[in-house]
């Protein structure tokens, strides 16, 4: 009985939270279906977990503890140690991978004498087997073939050092900069002695290494601080030689020179004899075109000359004077002539003085160019000159940088070798053992307790876990609402296995089943007279659901044609296989026509599956169902599987409805629904599906929340009415 299944809802959830209540009772149902399962996977766990605590002996760990320090004076430098390069954390860690390698556990199994040891049983029992079934030259030729002689072979030390690690545990705190060994044996003196072993011979082995390392540390740094001496020496014979060679002489402080002032000095004067260049060059042009156009040049172009001005002031009396006496005398009067021509006169003598003093102007541009064209040389020379003496003074600050350099490293390199060479003498350990192993007194195997739990948390998660994979392996349909909810599709009728179904209640609950789905498929208004059986795969039981129907609708009185499409019984004979098992649930009725006779009749395809265009495009066959509608109430069509076939894209026209045949908990759930897809793109109304061979037994461990769990809790009804 499933105690889930009562509180299980509706398959279709409505809301969110209804969905997450049925997957869950889905689980849980799942569960109380496979206990059994799952309560054997849980014992068959704990029964192994209580054969390893009987077979395991208790084991002793022994603890050692070591701290570093990072910070420790070196005594015989007088300071403080050179700073560590990479973080403490970083380099505890290193030391512990120091620890746990596989120098220092053969080191150990050396001083032990654990090497000394015979090899393993298991190691002995194959060897022996080796030499019993190869003979030594097949072993040596497969040595020399292989690449695996004697020295590939661990040695005994090898196999004692792994044994070790096997048993060893390394821990780090990087906050603390302490490193715990553990070792874990069934001797407690053994644990100790094997824990106490690691620490020491780990502090050994760093005091060797660290100092072989600082006395190799000290040659190399005496090595390169010899090397850079002679560097140094080379580099200041080349500034010596080159000084003699240039006669260049360094820069003060500053950075100025004499040559530097002079180029500035001269720049100064050239920016000033430009000026006045350009001056001139503008007074003459502006004089040009006064000139050129009548007028007088201005004072200032001119250059203030005494003569310009005294003759444009006798110009001005003299026309004056001529105006006075025109309007006197009028023009014809002899003075009048003579001051014309003493204006005259005095106009001539402006226009000379003019003429002079444009060419003075000429003059004094042509000196400007010429002293500002001579700046111009001696700028150029002495750029040329600061030119040089810049590249010489930049040659010079490279062998002078290089000198520094080199005294820099120089310097280092002494300092470092002095150090080294203090530490190779000193010998200085950064680790030391501040809690030695003691020989413990209590194991620190797990609790017998703990593992049981252990066990039994494991063996439910297991059983559940496969419970969960053998759910999943069932893939086919196994009741009405998995219809419902995968593939829209109303499941009609669940037709029980005849021969499964216990009690001897058979044939009642089959009949029953069968009367429940024609109810369900032929209403009392508009029955469909043409019904098309199909399935998803052959062996569904299509010919067993049709003959069942035929021989109910037989009951109701109806005229019934059965149609056997498939063309894989060719040779079978006129009744179906399963006609007898038919006859304990659902006796033939006789016809009206006479005794003997069947209100059912049979017809049998002829032909193979190439000839299916043929057959059922033939006219004959248009003929024969006009004339099956006229004298049958209902024509049951069993036809090849859907999607193996073309006969239910054939004969669609022809079709009222669809009854789907699926055999329970067998054809899988992706090939039914690609069936009823492919059904719906032909256009074929499918009234339903029908579960054949349904085992309701077996059905009570899934989902039965349908009318397979009425046919099985309420088998007393049937037994009552036997």
């Amino acid at each position: 009985m499933d105690l889930f299944s009562d509180m299980r809802g509706p398959r279709q959830p409505v809301t969110l939270a209804r969905h997450y209540d049925v997957v869950t009772f889905d689980f849980l149902s799942m569960l109380w279906r496979r206990r059994l399962l799952i309560a054997a996977v849980t014992c068959g766990v704990m029964l192994m977990a209580a054969l390893y605590l009987m077979v395991t002996p208790q084991r002793y760990t022994a603890d050692l503890v070591l701290q570093f320090d990072f910070t420790r004076e070196d005594s015989g430098g007088g300071g403080k140690a050179s700073s560590v390069a990479l973080d403490a954390s970083t380099l505890v860690e290193s030391e512990a991978r120091i620890i746990r390698s596989l120098a220092t556990a053969r080191a150990v199994a050396a001083r032990l004498g654990l090497d000394q040891e015979t090899r393993t049983q298991s190691s002995g029992l194959l060897g022996g087997a080796a030499e019993l079934i190869f003979p030594s030259a097949v072993r040596r030729t497969l040595r020399d073939l292989t690449g695996f002689g004697d020295a590939a072979e661990p040695t005994q030390r090898d196999i004692a050092a792994q044994r070790l690690l096997a048993s060893l545990g390394v821990s780090n705190d990087t906050k603390a900069y302490l490193v715990t060994l553990t070792y874990r044996d069934t001797d407690p003196d053994r644990a100790a002695l094997i824990v106490n072993t690691f620490g020491n011979e780990y502090l050994r082995r760093k005091m060797e290494a660290t100092a072989n390392a600082s006395q190799r540390s000290s040659q190399w740094y005496g090595a390169q601080a010899q090397e850079a001496r002679a560097n140094l020496g080379r580099i200041e014979k080349e500034i010596e030689a080159f000084r003699v060679r240039t006669g260049f002489v360094e820069l003060g402080q500053d950075g100025a020179d004499i040559q530097q002032q002079q180029l500035r000095d001269m720049l100064t004067q050239l920016n000033t004899v430009s000026a006045t260049r350009l001056g001139e060059e503008t007074r003459l042009q502006r004089a040009r075109v006064s000139l050129a156009a009548g007028n007088i040049p201005q004072t200032s172009d001119l250059g203030s000359s005494p003569v310009v001005q005294q003759l444009l002031d006798e110009e001005g009396k003299a026309r004056r004077a001529l105006d006075e006496m025109v309007a006197v005398s009028g023009e014809r009067h002899p003075a009048v002539q003579r001051l014309r021509l003493s204006l005259t006169a005095v106009q001539e003598r402006l226009q000379k003085q003019l003429a002079q003093s444009v060419a003075n102007i000429e003059t004094d541009v042509q000196a400007a160019r010429n002293a500002e064209a001579a700046l111009r040389e001696r700028v150029a020379a002495l750029q040329t000159k600061s030119i040089e003496a810049r590249g010489l003074e930049g040659q010079l600050r490279t062998l002078q940088a290089e000198a520094t350099a080199a005294r820099d490293r120089l310097k280092q390199l002494s300092d470092a070798h002095q150090q080294a060479s203090a530490v190779s003498e000193l010998r200085p350990i950064i680790a030391q053992i501040v809690a030695p192993a003691d020989i413990p007194s209590l194991p620190s195997s797990i609790k017998p307790s703990l593992l049981l739990g252990l066990a039994m948390a494991g063996g439910l998660m297991a059983g559940a876990g496969l419970s969960y994979l053998l759910e999943k392996r069932d893939r086919g349909f196994r009741s009405e609402n998995e219809f419902a909810t995968e593939t829209r599709t109303n499941c009609v009728g669940l037709l029980p296995n005849l021969e499964h179904y216990p009690g001897g209640l058979e044939s009642l609950v089959f009949a029953e089943a069968v009367r429940s789905m024609v109810a369900e498929l032929f209403p009392a208004s508009n029955p469909p007279k043409f019904v098309l059986i199909t399935s998803s795969a052959p062996g569904e039981g299509k010919s067993f659901v049709a003959s069942a129907m035929a021989r109910v609708l037989a009951m109701m009185g109806q005229r019934v044609l059965v149609v056997d499409g498939s063309p894989r019984r060719l040779l079978l004979g006129q009744n179906f296989p399963h006609e007898a098992l038919l006859d304990q649930c659902l006796p033939q009725v006789g016809d009206a026509g006479g005794p003997g006779t069947s209100p059912v009749a049979t017809v049998r395809r002829a032909s193979g599956l190439r000839d299916s265009q043929n057959v059922y495009s033939n006219p004959a066959f248009e003929a024969m169902l006009r004339e099956a509608r006229a004298r049958y109430d209902v024509i049951l069509f069993e036809v090849a599987p859907v999607l193996l076939s073309a006969d239910s894209a054939l004969l669609r026209e022809h079709a009222d409805t669809v009854l789907h045949v699926v055999r329970w908990n067998d054809t899988l759930k992706s090939t039914v629904s690609a069936t009823l897809d492919h059904l719906g793109k032909l256009g074929l109304d499918v009234a339903g599906v029908v579960l054949n061979g349904v085992d309701l037994e077996e059905q009570g461990r899934y989902d039965v929340s349908d009318r397979g769990r009425v046919y099985r809790n309420y088998k007393s009804f049937y037994q009552a009415s036997a």
